[in-house]
């Protein structure tokens, strides 16, 4: 199993960055979680997007699924005049119809008319193909839900957005990589709970409490600037294992 950074900033990309995008492969199979601002060219750099089997959404924040209307551009006619079959698309109850919302009846029906789409339950799986994809509602300011993925032997759980969250910790347990967002800067910790979400130390408190293999972090703060490095010894203070910083394209082998 594989998992590519397609984009990791938010709440708007950087200059050459992107918003949460990941793409994870396995026999054969290509799953993307979230479609940011940016995550729609990246992904190009390294597959097509007819390659992909389906797409998890995690919640309807801008900078998770603003991409997604990109993504229905290129496959209605990235292969013009043949159109692409319906893509598999778990999102939150209710996103079908909050997405297109803006959009006048034809154009919401052309969007529907690119996606099949299966809503997310918390506690609930599916099976994709060799991934078994597990879900919980995170901490977070609207409903949220972390994913882990299994494939192959191996496990991948993605936190999406979240502050201190026990389900997000037990969808990490004995993970082989864990993928989690550290928005807060070093230092803003006591801000947790009230913004829905984590810093690095505190996504390393998660890693410990999972017994997780690895932790990436991911999803930072734009204004902020690049403080990875602060980031990455503030995770390594509460987790024993190697801690990494989600990049634009870097790939990670499972």
């Amino acid at each position: 199993m594989r998992l590519t950074v397609l984009g990791r900033w938010s709440p708007y990309p950087p200059a050459a960055g992107a918003c949460p995008g990941y793409l994870v492969e396995a026999g054969g199979q290509s799953l993307l979680m979230d479609c940011g601002p940016g995550v729609l060219a990246n992904l190009q750099h390294v597959a097509s997007v007819f390659a992909l089997n389906a797409v998890v959404v995690t919640h309807l924040h801008p900078d998770h699924v603003l991409d997604l209307f990109a993504l229905k551009q290129a496959l209605e006619f990235g292969r013009f005049p043949e159109v692409a079959p319906p893509l598999r698309l778990f999102g939150p109850p209710g996103a079908f119809e909050a997405l297109p919302a803006w959009m006048d009846e034809d154009a919401r029906a052309a969007f529907r008319a690119r996606f099949q789409f299966f809503p997310i339950a918390g506690g609930t799986a599916a099976r994709l193909g060799p991934f078994v994809l597990r879900f919980g509602a995170t901490a977070h300011s609207l409903l949220c839900f972390a994913v882990r993925v299994e494939a192959e032997g191996r496990a991948i759980t993605y936190s999406a957005d979240t502050g201190p969250s026990a389900t997000v910790a037990g969808l990490a347990e004995g993970a082989d990589l864990f993928l989690c967002e550290n928005t807060l800067p070093p230092g803003e910790e006591a801000r947790a709970e009230a913004m829905g979400h984590l810093s690095a130390g505190q996504a390393g408190q998660i890693a410990a409490r999972a017994d997780a293999r690895r932790l990436l972090l991911t999803h930072f703060f734009t204004p902020a600037g690049d403080y990875a490095e602060e980031a990455t010894a503030a995770a390594a203070k509460e987790f024993g294992g190697q801690v990494l910083i989600a990049r634009e394209l870097d790939a990670h082998d499972i």
